[in-house]
């Protein structure tokens, strides 16, 4: 793990200053949506077999709101 922190360290100083802030929130990130598609999955598990779950659960998931 700390081979790949030092690599990843080495790669986001040679980012230019304006890429630095969208890259430095990604790794920053509380994963609130991380955890989200993890429980959709979970709901995706137990639902298996129930008509039209796989669909609506994936356009939960890629953020369809439409």
């Amino acid at each position: 793990m700390s081979a790949m922190r030092e690599e990843l360290h080495h790669l986001v100083d040679q980012l230019p200053e304006e890429r630095l802030a969208p890259v430095l929130q990604l790794i920053r990130g509380d994963g609130r949506k991380t955890r989200a598609v993890a429980t959709l999955e979970a709901v995706r598990a137990r639902m298996s077999g129930v008509t039209g779950i796989d669909e609506e659960l994936s356009r939960l998931r890629d953020g369809d709101r439409g």
